[in-house]
C-alpha cells in the first residue's frame, strides 16, 4: 500500500505542512508543523496545527517522527507544540550544530543547549529513517543552510524551501549561513534525482506544491538546466536583503529544537534581533 500524503497550506505564510501516513501500520509524520504567530502582537496561536493534530487523532494515525527541512525564517515551527501533543520525535539534519554556532552569539543562549542534545535525532546525509513499513532517507542540503534536509519517500520528496515552485524560484535570501551558490547547488543536487522524481515543496503559490524534477530542470526561473550559477548568483547580489518580519522569532524558535523561548519581565518572548547581518 501507498503512503497516503496531505498537505495543509498556511494561508498567512504560504508555506505547506505535510501529514504522511503509512496505511498498513497507521504509523504517521509530519514535515514542517506551522505555528500561527503575529509579528505585531507576539501573539501564538496553535489552531494551524491543532487541526491536523485532530485530524491524526480522528484517524487513529500513530505519531512517528517530525521531519524539520531547517532552522527556518519564513514560518514559526510548531515542532515543539506537536512534540508534546503527540510524543512524535524531531528530526533534523545533523549539520544543525553548525548553524548553533552560528546563531546563538546573536540570538541568545538561554534554554538552547548548543550540543543538540534537545532534537532527538540528527539525521545523517543518506541515513534511513524507518517508519512502520516505509522509511524515508535523508538527504544533507548543507548550500542551502547548515542543517537544511530534504526527505526522500520512494519517488517523493519533501524539499522544505530549497526549491520553490519552478515559478518561485529558490528561496531562503535571509537564511543565516546560506549564499546564493550554495542555494544554487542545494536545489541542483535535488535536480539530478530522476525527472520522474516528485518534489513537495515547501511554499504554495498559484502553481500549487507539488511538482516534478523534469518540470523544475526545464522551467525553474533561478536553477532550471537554463540558468548557470553564475548567472544566479549575480541576479541575487543585486538583490537587496530585505528579512521577513518572521525571520528573528522564527530563528529563536528554531535554535531552541522548536520550543517557544522564556518570557522576558515585560511578558515577551521575542527580543528584536537584526538577522540579515548573521
Amino acid at each position: 500500500m501507498q503512503p497516503e500524503i496531505t498537505a495543509f497550506h498556511h494561508p498567512a505564510t504560504g508555506r505547506v505542512t505535510y501529514l504522511i501516513a503509512d496505511p498498513a501500520t497507521l504509523l504517521c509524520a509530519f514535515v514542517d508543523p506551522i505555528l500561527d504567530y503575529d509579528p505585531l502582537t507576539q501573539a501564538i496561536d496553535t489552531s494551524f496545527i491543532d487541526a491536523i493534530i485532530a485530524d491524526v487523532r480522528a484517524k487513529d494515525l500513530g505519531p512517528t517522527w517530525i521531519l524539520e527541512t531547517g532552522v527556518h525564517t519564513g514560518h514559526l515551527s510548531a515542532a515543539g507544540h506537536l512534540k508534546y501533543e503527540t510524543g512524535a520525535s524531531i528530526c533534523i539534519g545533523a549539520g544543525v550544530l553548525d548553524s548553533l554556532k552560528r546563531l546563538v552569539p546573536v540570538l541568545g543562549s538561554d534554554g538552547v543547549d548548543l550540543e543538540g542534545w534537545d532534537f532527538d535525532k540528527l539525521a545523517q546525509d543518506g541515513e534511513a529513517l524507518p517508519m512502520g513499513g516505509i522509511e524515508f532517507t535523508a538527504i544533507a542540503l548543507p548550500g542551502r543552510l547548515p542543517g537544511a534536509t530534504a526527505y526522500q519517500l520512494g519517488d517523493v520528496v519533501f524539499t522544505g524551501s530549497a526549491i520553490l515552485s519552478p515559478g518561485q524560484g529558490l528561496d531562503d535570501s535571509t537564511a543565516p549561513g546560506a549564499d546564493a551558490a550554495g542555494l544554487h547547488a542545494a536545489a541542483r543536487k535535488l535536480l539530478n534525482l530522476p525527472p520522474q522524481t516528485r518534489l513537495l515543496v515547501g511554499q504554495a503559490d498559484s502553481q500549487g506544491w507539488d511538482t516534478t524534477v523534469a518540470s523544475q530542470k526545464a522551467d525553474n526561473v533561478d536553477a532550471g538546466d537554463a540558468v548557470p550559477v553564475e548567472a544566479f548568483v549575480a541576479r541575487r547580489a543585486a538583490v537587496l536583503a530585505d528579512p521577513s518580519p518572521l525571520a528573528a522569532p522564527a530563528l529563536q524558535v528554531g535554535i531552541r529544537a522548536f520550543r517557544l523561548p522564556p518570557e522576558d519581565e515585560s511578558g515577551k518572548r521575542f527580543q528584536p534581533i537584526d538577522v540579515s547581518s548573521i
